[in-house]
C-alpha cells in the first residue's frame, strides 16, 4: 500500500504557494493573493476529484476549504489553515508545524504547484474563478 501525506497537509502546503507577485509583469496577474478554485489534485500520480477554494492572504496566511475524492475511496473534507512564504520562484507552505516546498508553473490564470521530491509527486492545479 502506498504511503501518502494527508490531503489536508499536502493541499494546504501546495495551495499556499505564495501571495507575492511573480513573473515579468506582462500578461495575466502572477499574484497568489486572492481566491483560487481547486481545479485538480494528484497524490503520487493518483488524480483526485476536487471541489472548493484556496485563499491566500497578503499577511502570509492561507485557508483551504473543499473536498477531495480518490478512486475507490470515500470523500475527504478539506479544511486547512496555515502560512506561506515565497522565495526564488517556489512557495513554502506550513501547516500544523510541517513545511513543504512547492514549485510553481503559471499558464494564463492557472497555477500548477508541484511538491519537490521524487517522482511521481503531488500536484495541485489552481484556477482563478471566472467572472
Amino acid at each position: 500500500m502506498r504511503r501518502r501525506l494527508s490531503p489536508q497537509l499536502t493541499l494546504a502546503l501546495a495551495l499556499l504557494a505564495g501571495s507575492a507577485a511573480c513573473g515579468d509583469g506582462s500578461g495575466p496577474s502572477r499574484s497568489l493573493i486572492g481566491t483560487w478554485e481547486l481545479a485538480s489534485y494528484s497524490d503520487h500520480g493518483v488524480l483526485g476529484v476536487t471541489t472548493g477554494t484556496m485563499v491566500f492572504q497578503s499577511d502570509g496566511s492561507f485557508e483551504v476549504r473543499g473536498t477531495v475524492t480518490y478512486p475507490g475511496e470515500p470523500t475527504d473534507s478539506l479544511t486547512v489553515v496555515g502560512t506561506w512564504e515565497l522565495a526564488l520562484g517556489q512557495v513554502t507552505l506550513t501547516t500544523g508545524g510541517e513545511s513543504a516546498v512547492w514549485g510553481m508553473a503559471w499558464q494564463d490564470e492557472e497555477l500548477t504547484l508541484t511538491l519537490d521530491g521524487p517522482l511521481p509527486t503531488n500536484v495541485i492545479v489552481l484556477r482563478r474563478p471566472g467572472p
